[in-house]
């Protein structure tokens, strides 16, 4: 891992420092006298190889575009390579008295007009230095009058085409990027108008550009299969013209959808009530018409009179409505006979199956994104084992089905009625991630209790309801859908999706996220339960503290941690005096409350990095990270006198109780768990035999003098209030 990261931040420098480079070598060279056709070096090949190359690979990406078709401004460093290679080339080829003298101010202009405005400055700083090193090559004496004659026609031909050429191509980027945006505007037209795309309540709200990509392809394949339906017809009708019409989704307007002619066609929005096509919509049946004027305006398909004789309108009917006409039409006198009319109403139903067909298809292909999409989120809770993993699979999937502004996760403490925002993705109001709130009218509590998802259809009304509290207000949010998390049928908490657009949460996408839901709360319970069984599984239960199995594996990974770097270890091992006369005198119970007393005085005593267990029975044991003997000896000290303050209330009256305590450390006193372990067990076996409530090292060296060690409150006697034979005998 870390020599890929290495790789990553050689090859972001080396990006970094290629063009410059290229840049300033180049201008060395030609300044030199060197890059000249009679007088050209090895290195200049490889020089100029190396920014053709470099060129290369900074162009090819950057020229790829974005999704919306638009190409991103010149790299900066590309600019400047290519104004070098063009710089080296005149040079190589004559100089300033060569054929190619014009050749950078034509590569100038290029990289200007296609370049970063920001940036332009910097390009032609480095056409200056190019220029000046170009012309040194052939005044070796700089003469002032050429050289500023011809920096200021380059300076001046860099702010022309900066000015006029860059504006041009603005112009021209603008406009192809208005004709993109209305023809997908037109596809999207069409596409809703032929109910490819989903309906309100179907809608998933994916990216756009997955819709377009979507109903572009549907569209495709009903216009391929429509022309030659309608080619198919013209030829064995012998019709001038036979088009199908489809009406908007408003019904107001009728839009092309595919024709068979020679003529040109209305590819503009036609009112459904005009003309003869308004005749059919209105009627709802076929409308012929013959003997024509040539002047006849009624067939607004034309842009002008076109001169057709006979025309045959059919409606087709889809969902007992007129959704399009099926318009024919011909030169000449003949009629269109009833058969005729036949055969174009059976076409208008063939090409209403084609369009269904595809509808389905657009269908099924929605829904399979959606199946997809449900699935990865289904196997990403699958696989998370913690809280944290379970919600940042759910925070993507969630993006995955609907785009939204704002995510947010709250857990619910059934026994004290909170509410706490556990989890925040997007950009909501200041203070929400840290908010605690009891149960209240807001939606998140309201949701809780129903267990449904509120509010309905997914509209907020900010006048009359309210998300968690009153007083943190959700700006500028017009659409909140509040999802209950339950698991065996205990309420966890709920996820809150926020959009600030109308109508983001249709009744699919609530369908969806409501599976979604069901499967986090599922995957959040069993979180929880494997938290508690790791609990149980390393921790106390009596102090919280860890047990002696968790114990052993924190200890040897510190151990090898402290071996890996080169760091100290302390270990401390202790127990309470004359615990077993404290069992017998006051009872078991009562041993308890001792023994988690002594462990709230290691808690309160220990510092972060160090690491507490229950060892078994009365006796402990503390991990010291980064200390050595004396240190550890000091925290040791610390506790034996915290504890020995401590008074533990009794049936008979106020105890105090006392701890013998034994310190060994890596590397001095032991290189493995057992030998450390052994030393601190002798240590502390030596305060025992001592006379107990003391500190002993295993280093001897490395504890304090006994006067040192014992401080004013451990030479003191218990208070007269204490249990004279518990205190005597602790």
């Amino acid at each position: 891992m870390n020599l890929v990261v290495l790789f990553g931040s050689i090859r972001r420098g080396a990006r970094f420092i290629a063009a410059p480079a290229v840049t300033l070598a180049v201008a060395a060279r030609i300044a030199d006298g060197g890059l000249r056709s009679h007088a050209l070096h090895p290195l200049d090949g490889v020089l100029v190889g190396a920014g053709v190359v470099g060129l290369a690979f900074r162009l090819i990406p950057s020229r790829r575009g974005t999704a919306d078709g638009e190409h991103p401004p010149l790299d900066l460093g590309a600019a400047t390579v290519f104004l070098a290679l063009g710089y080296a080339l005149t040079s190589a080829l004559g100089g300033l008295s060569g054929p190619l003298s014009a050749l950078p101010l034509l590569v100038l202009a290029a990289v200007v007009a296609l370049g970063d405005p920001r940036r332009t400055w910097v390009v032609a700083g480095c056409a200056v230095l190019l220029e000046v090193a170009l012309h040194r090559a052939a005044h070796p004496t700089l003469e002032a009058l050429s050289l500023g004659l011809r920096l200021a026609v380059v300076l001046g031909s860099a702010a022309l085409h900066f000015t006029l050429t860059r504006a041009e191509v603005a112009r021209v980027r603008a406009h192809a990027r208005t004709m993109l945006h209305d023809e997908r505007r037109r596809q999207r037209d069409s596409a809703r108008s032929l109910r490819l795309g989903a309906t309100a309540s179907q809608a998933t709200a994916r990216p756009r550009s997955s819709d377009d990509a979507r109903n572009r392809g549907s569209l495709e394949e009903i216009h391929a299969s429509l022309v030659g339906l309608l080619n198919l017809t013209r030829r064995t009708m012998q019709l001038r013209t036979c088009a199908l019409l489809w009406v908007d989704a408003r019904a107001q307007n009728l839009r092309l959808v595919e024709a068979a002619s020679d003529d040109a066609i209305q590819t503009e929005l036609i009112p459904a009530g005009a003309g003869a096509l308004g005749a059919v919509m209105q009627l709802g049946r076929p409308v012929a018409l013959a003997a024509l004027r040539p002047d006849y305006a009624g067939l607004p398909y034309y842009p002008t009179p076109s001169g057709v004789r006979c025309f045959a309108g059919v409606p087709v009917i889809d969902d007992d409505a007129v959704r399009g006409v099926l318009a024919a039409d011909r030169d000449d006198d003949r009629p269109f006979t009833a058969e005729e009319q036949a055969t174009l109403e059976s076409v208008a139903l063939q090409a209403r199956r084609l369009i269904n067909n595809e509808r389905v298809f657009a269908r099924l292909e929605r829904i399979k994104n959606d199946m997809t999409a449900l699935f990865e989120a289904s196997r990403s809770l699958g696989e998370a084992m913690t809280e944290d993993q379970c919600l940042a699979a759910l925070t993507a999937a969630a993006a995955a089905i609907v785009a939204h502004d704002l995510l947010v996760f709250t857990a619910y403490d059934p026994h004290s009625g909170k509410h706490r925002v556990r989890h925040v993705a997007g950009d909501g109001p200041a203070g929400l991630a840290a908010t605690e709130f009891a149960d209240n009218g807001g939606l998140v509590a309201a949701a809780v209790r129903a267990r449904v998802a509120l509010p309905y259809r997914g509209q907020l009304d900010p006048k009359t309801q309210f998300v968690f509290t009153r007083g943190l207000a959700l700006k500028s949010v017009a659409s909140v859908l509040v999802l209950p998390l339950v698991a065996r049928d205990k309420a966890l908490g709920t996820l809150t999706l926020c959009a600030q657009r109308k109508g983001a949460f249709p009744d699919a996408i609530r369908q969806l996220l409501g599976v979604l839901a069901s499967h986090a709360s599922v995957t959040l319970a069993n979180a929880a339960a494997v938290r508690r069984l790791e609990e149980m599984a390393t921790t106390d239960p009596m102090t919280g503290h860890l047990n002696k199995r968790a114990l052993e594996t924190e200890f040897e990974q510190r151990l090898r941690s402290a071996a890996r770097f080169g760091r100290t270890l302390g270990l401390i091992v202790l127990d309470i005096d004359k615990f077993k006369t404290v069992n017998d005198t006051y009872g078991h119970a009562f041993g308890d409350v001792v023994i988690k007393g002594l462990g709230a005085v290691l808690a309160r005593c220990r510092r972060e990095t160090d690491v507490i267990a229950r060892f078994g029975g009365e006796e402990f044991v503390v991990v010291c990270e980064q200390t050595d003997g004396a240190g550890t000896f000091l925290l040791a000290e610390r506790i034996r006198e915290e504890l020995q303050r401590q008074v533990f209330q009794s049936e008979h009256g106020p105890v105090k109780v006392t701890c013998s305590l034994g310190v060994s450390a890596f590397p001095g006193d032991g290189d493995s768990r057992a030998v450390l372990f052994e030393r601190a067990d002798q240590a502390l076996y030596a305060a025992k035999h001592n006379g107990r409530n003391q500190t002993r090292s295993a280093s001897p060296t490395e504890a304090p003098s006994d006067a040192a060690r014992r401080s004013p409150v451990s030479a003191r006697r218990a208070p007269k209030a204490q249990t004279p034979k518990i205190a005597k005998s602790a």
